[in-house]
Parts: C-alpha cells; structure tokens; sequence
C-alpha cells in the first residue's frame, strides 16, 4: 500500500532548520518560500542562507547580518505573511544575497518561520517548562510575550515556542521566543519519531490517524493536530526532514544552533547537521566544543554535511537587540511598543532627541537587551 497524497508541507533540511536548529525551508503542499527560489538569484553579491532568532528589525537581523526584507517572500509556520509579521526571537531561515562590499548586509528573497510548539503546560521548574514530552528551557535572550517571566507560567496554560535542538533526540529545546495564548484545541510537536508494534510515538506521545502511520522512526518531525481522549495526537499535518540543503552548495551558509554530540574524527552535531570542522585553523576552537555549547557555524555543504571555514562560540551573556522603526503605541518613556515589542528607555542614553519627543509615529532606533518581555533600551536615536 503506498502513501495517500495529503496536503500538507514536507521539509527539506533547509526548511526545517527553523525549527530543528539546523538548515531546513518548506516546499509542496501549503507552500513555504524557500523551497520556489534557486539559490542566488535576484540579488547582487554572493548567495547567503542564514538561520538564526531574530535579533532586531529596520531591516530584519539574523545572526549579525541585516537582511533589507522589503521584497522578501514571507511564510510563517508555512502560510504566506508579511516581514511586519515577524517578531524578535522567531528563529528564521534567511535565503538571499550579502553585500559584495559590506559582509554585514544583505538582501533577503525568502523568509521562513517555524514554530517548534503550541500546546499546554504541563509543568514549569526552575527556567524551564514541559509541554507534549518537550522539556523547554528558556534563558537571559529568551523573549517572552503575554507573561513576565516563565515562573509566572501555570499548568494548563497555552503556549507557542520558537526555539533551538539542544540534544540528540529533540526532546530538550532552547527557547528562542515563548508567546501565551489564547485556548486552542491545536497542537504541534517537534521530535523524533519513534515505532514499536506498528504505533508511532514523539516524545513520548502516541500519535494517531492515517499521516501517522507513514512516519518513519528515527526521522525528525513537526506534527500538529489535536488530542484525542485517550491522549494520543490525531495528526493532520507532518512536516519530515529530508535532505535537500544541498541546494546550496554555491553559496555561504551561516547557523545559529547548540551542539548535540562530542567531536569525534573533527566532526560533530549541530541540532541534525553533520559538521565537518577538519579546517586546521578550527582545532582550537573544537577542542572546546562539548554537548550543549551554543555556537555559530559558517561554512558550506558538500555531500551531505556542512563543510565549517568558522565556528564562533556563544557565551550565556545577554545579546544585543536592534531595531528601528516607528512607535507603534506610546504610554511612558519606560513603556511604548516598537514593532510589536514592548520597550523601556528610561535609562538610555539619547541622541537627537529627549524623552519629551517620544509620540505615537515618530521613528527611532534603538538598541538593547531583552530583560523576559521588555526590551531594555540603553541607547536611542530619533531618525533625521
């Protein structure tokens, strides 16, 4: 018997990377960006695919490159959205084109988001929670929405997630964004599928309904669907790592992820990536590597595996938020809302400007750290 035909996407590595911390963009079915666009075209300068949270807005940054998203083509979980959609801490695949003479821009062709969860809570401990046999960690960067902080989280509580693999069987993930929600009936999983008897289990939970029999054990998967009676998750939509990152074997490519196996032989994981870290001038670098180090890795794919040039370590010290744009809504110095994120720059430094100039419409840039839902904002400049 084979497969029925069934509307839904299937995920090369490069679309899935969103939500698997490796390299991953959707194609077939509802439509993802990435996978309609050959590598390179459309741009100046060199082809880049880039994935990595979010981390500022005037042009959208991932991992220190500013992509101009203006015509960029924008899906989010698969459905086709608008780069004013896109929120700090969503973990993004970047296709396009960097600068031939500023490494530090770019220009973006397609966009794409994938959450890693939507469900309820079902126990929170100290910096991290549980939902749907997913342990979900959080940390200093992580942007929260709708609460203060993970403590104030409860148990049955809805949550969306965005985050980072942090080990091997996608079961412990890094939370990059946690927004809460409204009740849904909806759930989505990420993990790997496990089978006994012909059942099918992710994380711990069974999955049930005709998708889910055709999911292979021992492959990585974003399921959604609903809870039935008996606890298992009626699957409607599955989204399958296959590979197919190959694609971008003319261009660089630059992700953001943790470390999920001990070096060995100068290879490691990255989130599902094989990386292949031989280069001589990476032996001390690697030699610090170890099970849970978030890093950045720049390189290109060859035969199967992402052939690194640099790896660069990730400490746990707050990173740095850019963004610029217009006040979307204006209470206080210490509370207005740009792009969508809720701001406090009572204690930053001004130029341009003072505080007394701040109004609804009036464009700033800013830069900060996120401190659980505020971004912190330590400098501010009115645009001329």
């Amino acid at each position: 018997m084979n497969p029925p035909e069934h509307p839904n996407i299937t995920m090369t590595r490069r679309a899935c990377l969103v939500w698997l911390g490796s390299t991953l963009s959707a194609c077939g079915g509802a439509g993802g960006g990435l996978a309609n666009l050959a590598p390179g075209t459309g741009g100046t300068g060199s082809p880049i695919y880039a994935q990595g949270a979010i981390s500022g807005f005037g042009s959208v940054i991932v991992n220190g490159v500013k992509f101009d998203d203006t015509q960029a083509i924008v899906h989010l979980d698969g459905v086709a959205a608008q780069s004013t959609d896109l929120r700090l801490g969503m973990v993004a695949g970047v296709q396009g084109q960097r600068s031939a003479t500023d490494i530090t821009l770019g220009t973006a062709e397609a966009i794409e988001v994938w959450s890693i969860a939507l469900g309820s809570v079902e126990r929170v401990m100290d910096g991290h929670f549980v939902m749907l046999g997913m342990t979900i960690q959080t940390d200093t960067n992580t942007l929260l929405e709708g609460i203060s902080s993970v403590a104030a989280l409860s148990p049955s509580q809805t949550v969306s997630v965005w985050g980072l693999q942090v080990d091997a069987d996608g079961t412990q993930w890094r939370a990059t964004r946690v927004k809460l929600e409204t009740t849904s009936v909806n759930r989505v999983a990420t993990g790997l599928v496990k089978r006994s008897d012909d059942e099918a289990t992710l994380n711990g939970l069974d999955l049930s309904g005709e998708l889910a029999e055709y999911l292979p054990t021992g492959v990585m998967v974003r399921v959604n669907g609903t809870l039935k009676e008996d606890g298992s998750l009626q699957v409607s939509g599955r989204q399958v790592l296959n590979s197919g990152i190959e694609t971008y074997t003319d261009g660089v490519i630059e992700l953001e992820g943790f470390v999920t196996s001990s070096p060995a032989n100068n290879r490691f994981m990255m989130g599902n990536i094989t990386v292949d870290a031989s280069n001589p001038a990476l032996s001390t670098v690697v030699s610090q590597l170890a099970i849970g180090q978030e890093v950045e890795v720049f390189g290109s794919w060859s035969s199967g595996v992402l052939l690194a040039s640099r790896i660069a370590l990730e400490g746990d010290q707050s990173k740095g938020i850019e963004i610029e744009a217009t006040i979307d809504q204006f209470t206080s110095v210490a509370d207005f809302v740009l792009r969508g994120q809720r701001c406090d720059a009572s204690a930053a430094t001004f130029e341009g400007g003072r505080a007394a100039d701040l109004a609804v419409g009036i464009k700033i840039q800013v830069k900060g750290t996120i401190a659980g839902n505020v971004l912190k904002v330590t400098e501010l400049e009115f645009d001329d």
